[in-house]
């Protein structure tokens, strides 16, 4: 039995149509009916229905369906182990990053690990920070970067707590803080766990707007087009405010609240000791 037979399968019982299939597959049509003749002269029983031009998954095809599934994800999984060992990784560690610190202190992190541990693969997942210590709870993740702990009993390390500076256009760099902050609208991270006290600390300004934006790199690319100013973490905003492509302000009514970043894992392993050494050289 061929894999590519099975392929085409998958694909086909999807569609349910050959020509669709055909053009996902990059093969001909002629192809694709070839593939399912020969899996099912091997299964020695139809997968489809067929009526005129038009094809149906029958229940046998349904069943098989899912056992074909399985067979190329060992398959798939198998090859990837083998080009792994290939290259020269012997073993691999998958990190659970939020998108804030994925876009921001990560590839420091990675370049630093990599260094340490040349044969370890790194893979990553990018999850939102209050899922990342229920994805390492369940082992779907060995470690996870979050901007949250995790009401799971998981060995938890606080690698850094960050002030929040205010970002405003380099064209509104001349205003001062203050200013900004009565007069333009705060683009917010809704999802941050900081964003409670700077609302108590908004409630001393007369006057502001806020626009909700769950996107840490869209709120910066905002803020650059003139669209608002916003609070985010030091290391967040630091390489495009050395660009001067963003102006940045400590604020004194700010000065005490942080943006917290946590490294969790389940088990605490050489490599997860190597990777905290990483973080600790980028964190500092």
């Amino acid at each position: 039995m061929e894999t590519e037979w099975l392929r085409t399968f998958i694909v086909a019982a999807q569609t349910e149509n050959f020509r669709e299939t055909a053009e996902k597959r990059f093969i001909t049509q002629s192809t694709v009916t070839k593939h399912i003749q020969h899996l099912e002269r091997a299964l020695q029983t139809p997968l489809f229905n067929r009526q005129s031009k038009q094809v149906t998954l029958n229940q046998q095809g349904a069943y098989f369906r899912l056992q074909a599934q399985k067979i190329l994800s060992a398959l798939d999984e198998g090859l990837q182990q083998m080009d792994s060992f290939v290259k020269g990784y012997t073993a691999k560690l998958t990190i659970g990053v939020a998108p804030q610190i994925a876009n921001s202190t990560l590839p420091a992190i990675i370049t630093a690990f990599q260094h340490r541990k040349p044969s370890t693969q790194v893979v990553i997942e990018l999850l939102k920070s209050n899922e990342i210590g229920e994805a390492v709870f369940t082992g779907v993740i060995d470690i996870g970067l979050s901007k949250l702990t995790s009401t799971r009993e998981l060995h938890t390390v606080m690698l850094a707590q960050e002030p929040l500076q205010l970002i405003a256009p380099i064209a509104k760099k001349e205003y001062d803080a203050f200013t900004l902050l009565q007069q333009e609208t705060l683009l917010t991270h809704e999802y941050a766990p900081y964003w409670q006290e700077v609302q108590q600390v908004l409630q001393q300004f007369t006057s502001h707007q806020t626009m909700h934006i769950n996107q840490t790199e869209v709120i910066k690319h905002f803020v650059k087009h003139g669209l608002g100013i916003a609070l985010l973490p030091k290391s967040v905003i630091e390489p495009d405010c050395q660009q001067n492509l963003l102006h940045s302000y400590s604020v004194k009514e700010f000065s005490h609240i942080v943006s917290d970043t946590y490294l969790l894992t389940k088990y605490v392993s050489a490599d997860y000791d190597d990777f905290l050494v990483a973080c600790n050289s980028v964190y500092g």
